[in-house]
């Protein structure tokens, strides 16, 4: 972070000193690590299940769908850090014609993309186990794929019994014929909502954990924020999203406090200060995100006017001796910079390792969410009890 006004962008105004929160919250989101994810398969296989069963109920219709091209729609979710590519209209009934097309798709919106962000880090291939055969459709699905490097997991859904086990096996000889290499054993079987075959029986979800470790598994070397933006977005292994959260958080801390010690370098007396608390409020917003904790405005106003009021002494004890070394000219200005922005760097982390703590300390490790109580002043507690800075 070379500047406090990167960090903040237009959410702070320094002539006025206005903090705008909504404005924050947005550049937090906007920011958020990202992973992107194409998912392919014939129409019926169970794509927007499997998306659901995953990544939470109804994500799928949460997500704004946005065509990019005839066979290809994105569906953009920010707060969850995801984006998922989903083929449409794939057939087995005129399928040549249309991977044709999706052929010259993939390389107008894949291969010809200016932005990192706009290629897709890891691809799903469904193949739905009740299927009589393994279709071309699905071996030229898999070979878009490979042709872009993009690494690929084939999973099998719908798998409730025998006949389909029996299918997933004959398939994947068929499949690693020609994508043994590429495709490295990366074959995972799923149901992904319990199957009634009768009042008696009910064949259970199963192999979706199987799905998130073979697919974590599968990121590329230099692909690590995609990575912990999928184990972030996932709902099921919660012990892994818990840790990526605070990973992700912990960067955040970083960053926000590189940026605090710009601001407290300012030869400007009392300058920093109110720059300071922005810097600290926007870092607030961002680990919120992180943890994917939509909180009114009025509650976290109360709560970042609270951890200001309890942070409060031990930067105004310091700020008090930084801004008066600032008035000496000269050697003066320079140490007292030196102390302020040590101080300043030193007070941003204390104050957002402590508001991690708080949200871990409301994480329901069964749900994988963040559950703040409606009184702010637990949610202070928290926070005092586990902020730490001497003076």
């Amino acid at each position: 972070m070379s500047d406090y006004r990167d960090f903040l962008g237009d959410s702070y105004n320094e002539e006025s000193g206005e903090f705008y929160h909504n404005k924050a919250k947005d550049k937090a989101v906007n920011e958020k690590e990202r992973c992107n994810i194409i998912i392919s398969g014939a129409s019926g296989v169970g794509k927007s299940t499997l998306i659901n069963a995953i990544f939470g109920d109804e994500v799928v219709k949460a997500g704004a769908g946005k065509p990019v091209t005839q066979h290809l729609e994105k569906v953009a979710i920010p707060e969850k850090g995801i984006c998922l590519w989903d083929t449409k209209g794939i057939e087995a009934k005129n399928y040549q014609d249309t991977m044709s097309s999706l052929e010259n798709e993939f390389r107008q919106a894949i291969d010809n993309a200016n932005d990192d962000c706009d290629i897709p880090h890891i691809g799903w291939v469904c193949i739905k186990a009740s299927s009589d055969r393994v279709e071309d459709r699905d071996l030229t699905l898999i070979g878009l794929l490979a042709k872009r490097n993009i690494p690929a997991i084939i999973v099998f859904t719908r798998v409730t019994g025998k006949a389909e086990r029996e299918f997933v096996e004959e398939a994947k000889l068929i499949i690693d014929k020609e994508y043994k290499n590429f495709v490295r054993g990366a074959y995972v079987s799923v149901n992904s909502v319990p199957y009634e075959i009768d009042e008696d029986f009910v064949v259970k979800v199963k192999g979706l954990e199987s799905l998130i470790e073979v697919t974590e598994a599968r990121f590329p070397e230099g692909k690590k924020s995609a990575k912990n933006a999928f184990l972030k977005a996932q709902r099921l292994k919660i012990e892994k999203r818990l840790a990526a959260m605070k990973e992700g958080a912990r960067k955040v801390v970083h960053f926000a406090s590189a940026a605090a010690g710009t601001a407290g370098a300012s030869p400007i007396p009392g300058s920093d200060a109110p720059i300071i608390a922005a810097i600290q409020s926007t870092m607030i917003y961002k680990i919120n995100t992180e943890f994917e904790l939509d909180a009114d405005n009025s509650k976290m106003t109360s709560v970042l006017t609270g951890i200001m009021g309890i942070t409060a002494l031990a930067q105004v004890g310091k700020t008090v001796v930084s801004n008066a070394l600032k008035f000496i000219p000269g050697a003066g200005t320079l140490i007292g910079g030196a102390i302020s922005a040590t101080t300043a760097i030193a007070i941003t982390e204390a104050v957002g390792h402590a508001y991690i703590a708080v949200l871990e300390k409301f994480f329901d490790i069964e749900t994988g969410e963040v559950v703040l109580p409606e009184n702010s002043a637990r949610i202070l507690s928290v926070f005092k009890d586990v902020f730490s800075y001497k003076v």
